[in-house]
């Protein structure tokens, strides 16, 4: 089905391009939450007007993403792990418990926007990147410590 983007969509376009997109993601994602409207004639002929809001406010977007990029960079990650003798940990870090501490310090940062190979399984440092909007990532350390025994 072609739609009109009404707003731009990640991984899809910006708002104003005609993009061919399967019936159901139109219907049941694009259509209720107004991201798109059926290619008509009629919608064609105001593309440039969502394409010049879309051009503005992913500007917009890009300008405070990337000012969160800048305050993100080199952010230490402090966690305390149970460990054995070897610096195993007994579980691991995640992306939940990663994103959960950088929101606590004041960022809003999603799990999936915290990049993590795989599960960190040891203490150490690690550097793990943040995906912050589009291509604007932030690199972040993740320090784990051992937990003091009580």
């Amino acid at each position: 089905m072609k739609v009109l983007l009404i707003k731009s969509v990640e991984d899809l376009g910006l708002g104003g391009d005609i993009v061919d997109v399967a019936n159901g993601y139109a219907r049941n994602y694009l259509f209720p939450r107004n991201f798109a409207v059926k290619a008509t004639s009629a919608a064609v002929r105001s593309a440039d007007l969502y394409r010049s809001r879309a051009i503005e406010e992913q500007a917009k977007v890009s300008a405070e993403s990337q000012q969160l990029a800048d305050k993100l960079k080199d952010f230490v990650v402090e966690i305390k792990a149970a460990a054995d003798e070897n610096g195993h940990l007994y579980g691991s870090v995640n992306e939940r418990l990663v994103s959960d501490i950088i929101n606590e310090a004041g960022f809003n940062i999603d799990i999936e926007q915290v990049l993590l190979s795989e599960h960190l399984k040891a203490i150490g440092e690690y550097p793990v990147s943040v995906k912050i909007y589009g291509d604007i990532r932030t690199e972040i350390i993740v320090r784990i410590l051992r937990q003091e025994e009580e």
